[in-house]
């Protein structure tokens, strides 16, 4: 993030960012917090050292991106909220074909760690129907011209009720919905079609399309399917594979009927995407 304006006691970013931060006070539950929102832009991606003290909570509301958690990039689109936890290396990125915006807080203080603890959350995407409220609050928050003692425990009743809601709906949740998309995130590299999917979770293939549909708003096949689209795009631009390399490894028919649900998903075939994105 460059060009970055400080008014103590509180900053700014300027273009497709705008940041608000709360630097502590004697009586600040937290030690520091930004607050803030991203609007769409295909080259948004931020790298950070596992020494930073930063805990990240975000909010997508628009278009999607990908987070790299344990080992592999994971996808979060619209209402997902995603926790990065202190300690830990946090890459994460706005899909180009249709970057997120998303609201988030960038929070630092002791409790936090023992708090996702307490909680059973960690570094990972969770569905909360009810953390979009308490992201929306803390945009009005850093709205407000002044900051008192009261705007940093808002700020800190926001945090731990992002935290709760995050929690009680990953509980609450039949996890029928939970389980086939967690299955489905874990087959991208297989073979997986509706009766295998049921047989191993032992759910019926009317249920899991009813119960998923609803929850996600597109089919388990279709969910898939995108999954395997946007990773093929990172292979075809992060690696040197062939064409039917990847169509093998991905599991989709053949080399011809890939490069054809390609051209449909994205608008072009692999190898002018692969040409286009290395330009």
């Amino acid at each position: 993030m460059s060009n970055i304006t400080v008014t103590e006691p509180r900053l700014r970013f300027p273009g497709k960012e705008h940041a608000v931060a709360f630097i502590a006070e004697n009586s600040s539950p937290f030690a520091n917090a930004l607050i803030g929102i991203t609007y769409p832009d295909p080259e948004y991606k931020i790298n950070r050292s596992a020494s930073s003290p930063i805990t990240v909570l975000e909010y997508v509301t628009e278009g999607e991106g990908e987070i790299f958690i344990d080992g592999k990039w994971v996808t979060a689109g619209v209402g997902d909220t995603y926790i990065l936890r202190r300690g830990e290396e946090h890459h994460y990125r706005a899909c180009p074909h249709s970057p997120w915006k998303k609201v988030w807080i960038n929070y630092v203080s002791d409790y936090i760690t023992p708090l996702l603890d307490a909680y059973g959350l960690t570094t990972g995407v969770y569905r909360s129907e009810n953390a979009r409220t308490y992201f929306e609050q803390l945009l009005d928050i850093s709205r407000t011209p002044t900051a008192n003692t009261n705007t940093y425990y808002l700020i800190a009743d926001c945090v731990h009720r992002i935290v709760h809601s995050v929690a009680a709906d990953r509980l609450a949740e039949s996890s029928d919905e939970y389980r086939i998309r967690e299955a489905l995130n874990a087959s991208v590299y297989e073979k997986l079609s509706l009766d295998d999917l049921s047989a191993r979770l032992h759910i019926s293939k009317s249920n899991i399309i009813r119960v998923f549909k609803k929850s996600y708003g597109v089919t388990p096949y279709e969910y898939l399917l995108n999954l395997k689209i946007a990773t093929a795009k990172l292979l075809l631009k992060d690696t040197k594979m062939t064409v039917r390399e990847i169509s093998d490894r991905l599991h989709i028919s053949d080399e011809h009927y890939f490069s054809s649900l390609f051209l449909q998903r994205v608008g072009m075939r692999p190898r002018e995407y692969r040409s286009k994105r290395s330009m």
